[in-house]
């Protein structure tokens, strides 16, 4: 069996049969197996993080002669030699003894600390949508949060059933009259299993109870390492035809399952797949499954339950659209489902997904307009539309109009006011109000990346406050490490202001990995080639490369213009 290979499907194929499954066989219904990768969106730390966390903890308290991390590891008697600071999670229980051996709460208290407060991600409502509007209401996770509940409550949904301890585990049949979460190893505030014995073995009663759902269940895992010993041999031990159907295991790029994960995989000859992320998956099976589909709508329930987790929603969902225009075929896919799916006629926000869509600068005006018209008190369309009127557009007495009417409608939207206070600031020279403007920005929402990073430029350029400026910058990148612009934005200060060349290239190279066809990133990264690197060969490839993907761009036109005209001097000889 260890030689056998193992079937790997394409997501297109994997959610065509999903589909086909859906459709025709209604005896036939889905249980999520979900683990830590499908919560990291959520803001709830992986086990790989925990682990690498509990390791520094370790090393801090247990080495006193000095040798580096890497090396107490090697040396540390944990996992039979077998750990590294990489493969913390596959060692997650022994870690967790480890660390708190002698006040075992004070690990439960730890977990809890990282779980608080935290609301579903996208791909949370979607499963929520899910098990909603389909037969498929069956959640297996070795998560302690209450994500899968939460997302559920958020949408007004049907209240699941939670069996959070093995001693509640005759509580999970096959039919059930509502949806049911199973969390194998307990609940957050049940003692949850992180010792390894626990997690290494599974008790009696949840193996019959997982035997007898999985002969009407088709097992879809997502977000889930195959890293605890309980589940997956729980499964192996499953004859070939106790599980309904062919098991789906999803897995993102570089991070492919374990050899027991593998091994289970094979003795009930399962399918692999490959997805662009939780969040994306999600978005692409709840538009094959559910039925009149409507991302706009879920967002509209959510704003009436609590505007913050609409926004986060919202953000989220962007940064789908954002990442899709020139991102993998999967992701390109995820794209064009969140534009198709949204209906105009029902949310500002539609309109919005809409235009951004829609890569014509007049044919988007358009759909602003016509947004506006229909959702004229909406100040977030209103705030979006100012801010393509400044750019491209450059229309900016009526940009201007646009950010004041927003304001009014709204004055505590964060995004509008940092937005007018950078309009401000580069448009009117007006940097006084800018400045109260992006403070009363930052403090209604101190977390918000796009304000921070542009109020550090402010510092920078216009304050000369180079290391307050350093600390937004920073603070910007803890908050979003991928987010392309802001890489760009620290990249830019320490050219200017620090002359730490090393450091910008690396930034400068991030920033275009993250966003290939962001021309802004590749034309910065053009001059600093130019004027710090003088490789010319490089730097005309990269402004050429900066024209094709914004060919009127004035500032790429210039830019070009000028290094030009400077490489023509370089190349004049003087005769003596």
């Amino acid at each position: 069996m260890a030689g056998m290979e193992i079937t790997e499907w394409t997501l297109e194929g994997v959610l065509d049969e999903m589909e086909v499954i859906h459709g025709a066989m209604k005896d036939r219904q889905f249980a999520f197996i979900l683990g830590a990768g499908a919560s990291f969106t959520s803001g709830i730390p992986t086990g790989q993080g925990l682990a690498q966390k509990w390791l520094k903890d370790l090393h801090l308290r247990e080495c006193s002669d000095g040798r580096s991390l890497e090396q107490w590891i090697a040396e540390c008697g944990i996992g039979n030699g077998e750990l590294t600071f990489q493969t913390a999670a596959e060692h997650y229980p022994q870690i967790f003894e480890r660390r708190f051996d002698g006040d075992r709460e004070a690990g439960y208290a730890e977990l809890e600390s990282a779980m608080e407060g935290k609301s579903p991600s996208l791909g949370y409502s979607l499963l929520a949508e899910i098990i909603q509007h389909t037969r498929h209401k069956v959640v297996v996770t070795t998560n302690f949060d209450n994500l899968v509940a939460d997302a559920l409550a958020m949408h007004a949904h049907q209240s699941p059933l939670v069996v959070a301890h093995e001693s509640l585990a005759g509580f999970v049949r096959p039919q059930m009259r509502r949806p049911l979460v199973a969390k194998i190893h307990r609940d957050l505030y049940l003692h949850p299993i992180n010792d390894l014995d626990g997690v290494s073995t599974m008790e009696q009663g949840w193996k019959v109870a997982l035997k007898k759902l999985f002969q009407y269940f088709t097992p879809i895992v997502v977000g889930y390492g195959g890293n605890d010993g309980s589940l997956m041999d729980m499964l192996m031990e499953l004859d070939e035809d106790d599980i309904a159907g062919r098991m789906i295991w999803c897995y993102r790029e570089g991070s492919p399952p374990p050899e027991k994960a593998r091994s289970v995989l094979r003795k009930h000859k399962g399918i692999l797949v490959k997805i662009p992320s939780f969040d994306g998956f999600m978005l692409q099976l709840a538009d094959k499954l559910v039925t009149n589909f409507d991302v706009a709508a879920i967002a509209e329930r959510t704003a009436k339950l609590g505007m913050d987790r609409a926004d986060r929603y919202r953000e989220q969902a962007n940064r789908l659209t954002e990442s899709s225009l020139h991102g993998s075929p999967a992701e390109q896919r995820t794209g064009e489902i969140l534009t198709q799916s949204v209906r105009s006629s029902q949310s500002w926000w539609a309109w919005e997904i809409k235009a951004k869509a829609e890569p014509d600068e007049v044919k988007r005006d358009k759909i602003y307009q016509e947004g506006i018209k229909q959702f004229p008190s909406s100040a977030e369309l209103i705030g979006y539309y100012a801010a393509f009127l400044e750019l491209p557009r450059r229309n900016y007495d009526l940009a201007e109009s646009m950010f004041i009417k927003a304001l009014e409608l709204d004055p505590n939207n964060a995004r509008n006011i940092g937005n007018y206070a950078s309009f401000l600031e580069d448009r009117r020279e007006d940097y006084e109000q800018a400045e109260s403007l992006y403070k009363k920005a930052i403090e209604l929402e101190p977390n918000f990346v796009g304000n921070l990073s542009n109020y550090a430029n402010f510092l920078a350029e216009h304050k000369k406050d180079f290391d307050a400026a350093e600390l937004l910058y920073k603070k910007s990148l803890a908050l979003e490490p991928k987010n392309s612009w802001s890489n760009c934005n620290y990249a830019n200060f320490l050219v200017e202001r620090r002359k730490d060349f090393d450091a910008a290239e690396a930034l400068y190279e991030k920033s275009i990995k993250l966003d290939p066809e962001s021309a802004w990133n590749i034309g910065n990264y053009a001059n600093f080639i130019t004027n710090h690197r003088k490789n010319y060969e490089k730097a005309e490839a990269l402004y050429k490369r900066a024209l094709v993907l914004k060919p009127q761009s004035p500032w790429h036109i210039g830019n070009y213009e000028r290094f030009k005209a400077k490489r023509a001097k370089k190349k004049v000889t003087y005769k003596s």
